[in-house]
């Protein structure tokens, strides 16, 4: 006899059961485990079981947990049981968690970036264990480094979109004729086109602005849908009007180039980093309610000074959290407790990241604003007169996690009273960090970022084109738009096959350092889901389009969305009214002049390693801050490269990242060896010293509150 079946409310039902037999020592069982013990009464697919399990972690129904006894491995149980001790930073995770839980909803990502990753990683394994590079992609790169390296990127840019349009064109054209003798081959060409169209989409005119147009404003770049192709619209390209906006967008005139970095001028510099610690606290012995956790958020700072390397730390902690009532607490990101997580939150995954920005945000205004409390590490002096605030180094991209305009005023979940509010301290904290640092002009402080495990590969898309068309290597049709390497092992291989093809440029100084050219991205880009965005008259009708760099423009944009928003509330078609049109003036400024360049950059002594003794390693995407409405951008640009560059391009300014590697493992040795600048490094170890020497100190105050909550003795209870 056939065995039941089980949809998803069958497989949640029946894996909490078998929760429930277990002993209550356990940490957890395995996947496998709950697959056999279901397939003995049951029809359950590992893949469809996965897909549950992953949906009811998402939900709070279940907890995901690391293998008490196979590192790597993860184990299932429902919330709160099997843990008898506990440890406060047991469950804690770390930023490149939370910007990788959240990475997939990026304007930018595309699904097959994990595959890519793992790719990289498989192809750069073989390279280092001396397997022959011949004929695979790895050697390919290598061999055209030279040539692509001296390449203008908005020449390349511009003949890459032109044989999209081509190509985009061409294919619709083959679905058009597949319709009329075989419909079902049609739908096989035309869910191909639907794929390019959307990669080109991405990389076109989400990451480069090259804009699809509006009534009142010509397209740059204009991509029809999959239906329209079908009736005979065509892609096509304004040449003239995309060189235009690329000059806005792309800086650098090669592809690759070297530079002779200065020596170093800073003092010291500044690493930030954040994490989320999950607090289970136990009920009596023998109740049914589940647990619930409490989020404690940290952020953490850490000053290397140059010139005697010591290292002085900077951090929050809960000590001042029973200064706050629940809901302020909740609001500044310094705890989410129990109560607010189960009744108040509707989407935890993305208040979590933003509060968890809101804490490393915090912790660089308090650097920047001198109102930090530096402690020696180690066996150093106390600092009596830190060195001025030169250079800021961030774990992490530079722009917000929750980021988009729905978000900061709560109309994404309009049923949650902490949401809106969070995002808008995390946006407006944001705000002023930028305003103390790019805001300030050249003199300022450098704002950088360096991204372990980049969203979206762009660079690759190019090189795999040129390898394509300007190589006529056919086999890589598809490449452009399924790029088999992501950035990080493409910039790799094209740093180290220039190195081996120009040893006499690359190696002329010891503080030359490799780059490519630099892509430049507003935070206008990301906090709407279109663009460009329109201004109508008091009729609703179109006026034109919003000019980026007029402080007017947006102003009037504002009020538009404002009135528009009340009207459909008024209508009952939106859950929360606007706000304040005043509460909107930090998202309006960061919109009229806020933006990262983006590049990749390697001090060239490193590739002397790879190229002796097949050493290979993978670097961070590096981002830097820019103030888009002061002066001249590129001279603003130039000088804050170079100004993180004189750090990183230090013999003791990079270190190989001791917790992450490059290929999904959870164990460095696993993956490929990332680098990244060693006050990132210090700043994630003082989390983790926070977890081992001050667990005790933090989860005694906690329990003292919840005792103080539970007695009725809380003063914001009363």
């Amino acid at each position: 006899m056939a065995k039941p079946e089980l949809d998803y409310q069958g497989i949640f039902v029946a894996v909490l059961e078998l929760l429930k037999e277990q002993n209550e020592s356990i940490t957890g069982l395995t996947q496998n485990y709950i697959l056999e013990q279901l397939q003995k009464q049951y029809f359950v697919s590992w893949e469809y079981l996965y897909d549950a399990l992953r949906h009811m972690v998402k939900d709070g129904k279940l907890e995901e947990r690391p293998h008490p006894n196979r590192k790597g491995a993860k184990v299932y149980n429902i919330p709160g049981r099997g843990i008898f001790q506990i440890d406060i930073f047991d469950m804690i995770r770390t930023r490149d968690d939370i910007e990788e839980d959240i990475q997939s909803e990026s304007d930018l990502w595309m699904a097959d970036e994990k595959s890519r990753e793992q790719v990289t990683l498989s192809v750069l394994q073989q390279i280092a264990t001396g397997h022959a590079l011949e004929e695979d992609y790895a050697q390919r790169i290598k061999n055209i480094a030279s040539k692509i390296a001296d390449e203008n990127p908005i020449k390349l840019i511009i003949e890459a979109a032109e044989w999209v349009v081509n190509d985009l064109n061409s294919l619709a054209d083959k679905m058009r004729e597949t319709l009329k003798n075989d419909p079902q081959d049609a739908q096989a060409v035309s869910r191909q086109l639907g794929f390019r169209s959307a990669k080109a989409i991405r990389f076109f005119q989400k990451l480069w602005r090259l804009d699809k147009g509006s009534s009142k404003s010509p397209a740059i770049f204009y991509i029809p849908s999959v239906k329209q192709m079908e009736i005979g619209q065509k892609a096509r390209l304004n040449r003239d009007k995309a060189v235009e906006r690329l000059k806005e967008r792309v800086f650098g005139d090669k592809f690759i180039d070297v530079f002779q970095i200065p020596e170093n001028t800073h003092k010291a510099a500044i690493g930030t980093d954040a994490s989320v610690g999950d607090i289970y606290v136990e009920h009596r012995a023998g109740s049914f309610i589940p647990p619930t956790p409490a989020s404690l958020l940290v952020g953490a700072g850490t000053m290397r000074i140059r010139n005697n390397s010591r290292n002085y730390w900077d951090y929050d902690t809960l000590r001042d959290v029973n200064k706050y009532s629940e809901l302020d607490a909740a609001q500044k990101g310094l705890l989410i407790s129990p109560a607010f997580r189960d009744e108040t939150i509707t989407d935890f995954r993305h208040l979590r990241s933003a509060a968890m920005e809101l804490r490393q945000y915090e912790q660089e205004l308090r650097i920047l604003a001198d109102k930090h409390d530096w402690r020696p590490v180690g066996n150093v002096p106390d600092l009596k007169y830190p060195p001025e605030t030169t250079l800021l180094i961030r774990d992490g991209r530079i722009f917000p996690l929750v980021h988009r305009l729905t978000d900061y005023e709560g109309s994404s979940a309009p049923d949650d009273v902490l949401y809106g509010q969070i995002v808008q301290n995390e946006v407006k904290t944001f705000r002023r960090v930028f305003h103390e640092t790019a805001g300030m002009g050249m003199g300022s402080a450098v704002y950088s970022g360096a991204v372990k495990r980049p969203e979206f590969s762009w660079l690759s898309m190019l090189v795999f084109w040129y390898l394509h068309v300007k190589e006529k290597q056919d086999d890589l049709a598809e490449a452009f738009y399924r790029p088999p390497l992501n950035d990080q092992a493409v910039t790799h291989l094209l740093f180290w096959g220039l190195s081996e093809a120009k040893p006499k440029q690359v190696f002329s100084h010891p503080r030359n350092m490799l780059r490519t050219f630099s892509a430049v991205r507003r935070f206008s880009d990301i906090a709407f889901t279109s663009h460009p965005r329109v201004l109508v008259d008091s009729d609703g009708k179109q006026i034109g389009v919003i000019d980026e760099n007029s402080q007017k423009d947006w102003y009037k944009y504002i009020k538009q969305h404002i009135a528009k928003a009340q009207k459909r509330f008024d209508d009952h078609e939106r859950g929360i009214p606007p706000l304040d049109i005043s509460e909107y003036r930090d998202f309006q400024h960061l919109c009229h002049c806020s933006a990262v360049a983006m590049f990749y950059s390697s001090p060239t002594r490193l590739y002397k390693a790879t190229i002796d003794h097949n050493s290979h390693f993978l670097s961070p995407r590096w981002e830097v801050a820019i103030d888009l409405s002061r002066g001249n951008v590129l001279e603003s640009l130039n000088h804050k490269i170079d100004s993180l560059s004189m750090w990183i391009a230090d013999e003791d300014g990079l270190v190989h990242d001791e917790e992450h590697a490059i290929g999904g493992h959870d164990e460095p040795v696993q993956g490929l060896p990332l680098i990244i600048p060693d006050v990132v490094q210090e700043a994630h170890n003082m989390a983790m010293f926070m977890r081992d020497e001050h667990s005790e100190h933090v989860t005694d105050e906690l329990y003292q509150l919840i005792r103080d909550i539970k007695e009725g003795k809380a003063t914001f209870l009363k």
